[in-house]
């Protein structure tokens, strides 16, 4: 019953599933369960739904609009292909809806996913959110006992590219024509961000050549993620060659932000954050306040943030739970992921905090900090050339108890190293992850000082691919992180892991 019933979709951040396993009628049935959540948990009068440019997107959209209809929801449709940061600035625009977005991130073409929003822009996940968020839908899905019909909801139409743009640019603290002869490299890989960033970049006068912008479901370069070396290449090329100030890449859904200097050199997203957090300050300058780095996050990286006046502390990857930790505790205004994701506590109209994404602002942002101070870029680059990262890679098992015996041993391993573990954040938030450290401490302010060989070791399971365990290292010179990389994989295989997968 389970497997007909496509339960392992239920992820801990989301619904993420290959579309040939959500049938019409799962699709529906789906829908239903997520319209009895929002009328008997969520108790809203509407529901904000955007598609990205998965070609499965305008199917599953217009299904549940119907059920959200037909139980007496208002649906608000943002037309046309749609990035998930300009969905979220939909629903920060109507913060008394709920919202579901149809897509499924950096995924290959055939899969398919919702992300939910409760009302105010909050997060919906696994034990994230009312009656425990998105388990709650799982069991309405179960249970698949619709509710009674209503008289239909109202649906409209609302375009909000406009706002958004104007937003970003005015957050960013870019005029009109500031970036005038500002030459600036993008790669969309023909996901859903171009629209947006195009438009941004036209007002703020960039001097902006934008390369697979057109949105395409099929994704002929192939899985639209920019860690993926192969999908990246033709771009990476066309910019080497350009004589570009900067250059960005981004995923199939736009919420994902890769950032290179102009002769090629990747920024890591912390070297990146650290860069733009003094601006980001000037609009949360109040003291005690702080921002999170997830696990990832070079520790060298991590000091420069906190050289900003700030408390840096270590936080779990994964969207909805880092948004809800924001929310938890309102010092916090602010979250990097290494796996180039950033979060912002935004206001709107008098409104919020929303804790969420935004990445065209983040991208006018970087411009602007790389155009004004591109000496500040040039140190923190050479700052990361002082370490060394492989950046995250993983494994896939054949079972899962084959995974857990692989990390554990991983785990042993390095504690004989002299390594310590660190499994939960200071708030006691589960990292569902450990953090290997070894001549470095947990807590890090810009007097931390690090041993001459120290090392960071950070792995964890999956949550949007089944059998998958990631690791990423950083370390203080190449030999240490090859070595780290050398031994974790010749400790995985011994527990029957697959080729090295990226992705």
């Amino acid at each position: 019953m389970s497997d007909g019933l496509n339960l392992s979709m239920f992820r801990a951040y989301d619904v993420r599933t290959p579309a040939s396993s959500l049938t019409p009628e799962l699709s529906v049935r789906l829908a239903r369960a997520e319209a009895r959540y929002f009328r008997e948990v969520l108790d809203v009068p509407g529901v904000v739904v955007a598609h990205d440019a998965r070609t499965s997107g305008p199917a599953y959209l217009e299904a549940a609009i119907d059920e959200y209809l037909r139980v007496g929801l208002d649906v608000l449709h943002l037309p046309g292909v749609t990035s998930t940061p300009l969905f979220y600035f939909g629903a920060m625009q109507h913060p008394e809806y709920a919202a579901v977005m149809f897509g499924a991130s950096h995924n290959p073409a055939g899969d398919t996913g919702r992300k939910v929003l409760g009302p105010n822009v909050t997060p919906i996940a696994r034990n994230v959110g009312p009656a425990g968020g998105l388990e709650s839908i799982r069991q309405f899905y179960l249970e698949d006992r619709p509710l009674p019909s209503a008289p239909s909801g109202r649906a409209r139409a609302r375009d909000v590219v406009a706002d958004y743009v104007s937003y970003s640019i005015q957050l960013a603290g870019v005029r009109p024509g500031s970036l005038h002869g500002v030459r600036v490299f993008h790669d969309y890989l023909n996901g859903a961000a171009g629209r947006e960033m195009m438009l941004g970049f036209e007002r703020a006068g960039a001097d902006l050549t934008p390369m697979h912008f057109v949105a395409n479901g099929q994704f002929p370069l192939g899985d639209p993620n920019p860690v993926k070396e192969a999908v990246v290449s033709s771009g990476l090329n066309a910019f080497r060659q350009g004589g570009f100030l900067l250059g960005t890449f981004f995923d199939g859904d736009g919420d994902r932000i890769d950032f290179y200097a102009g002769d090629g050199r990747y920024v890591s997203s912390s070297f990146v954050y650290a860069a733009i957090l003094p601006y980001i300050r000037e609009r949360f300058s109040q003291p005690g306040l702080g921002v999170f780095a997830d696990l990832k996050s070079n520790p060298l990286a991590v000091m420069e943030m906190a050289k900003t006046g700030v408390t840096v502390q270590v936080i779990r990857n994964g969207h909805s739970q880092i948004k809800q930790a924001m929310l938890d505790d309102p010092r916090f205004f602010g979250t990097v992921e290494e796996s180039a994701h950033f979060y912002e506590a935004f206001f709107l109209n008098g409104r919020g905090p929303y804790c969420t994404e935004n990445s065209l602002y983040i991208s006018l942002l970087v411009t602007r900090a790389w155009h004004e101070n591109p000496a500040r870029f040039e140190e923190l680059l050479g700052i990361q050339a002082r370490t060394s990262r492989a950046r995250e890679w993983g494994y896939k098992f054949p079972t899962d108890q084959q995974r857990a015996d692989a990390l554990q041993a991983v785990e042993e391993h390095f504690e004989s190293l002299g390594a310590t573990c660190m499994r939960q954040t200071r708030g006691g938030l589960d990292l569902e992850a450990t953090l290997m450290r070894r001549g470095i401490p947990f807590d890090i302010d810009a007097s931390t000082r690090l041993a001459d060989d120290w090392l960071q070791v950070c792995h964890r399971i999956s949550q949007s691919e089944d059998g998958l365990a990631r690791w990423e290292v950083v370390g203080a010179n190449p030999e240490i992180v090859a070595e780290a990389k050398r031994q974790i994989g010749e400790i995985v295989r011994c527990h029957g892991a697959g080729e090295e997968y990226r992705g």
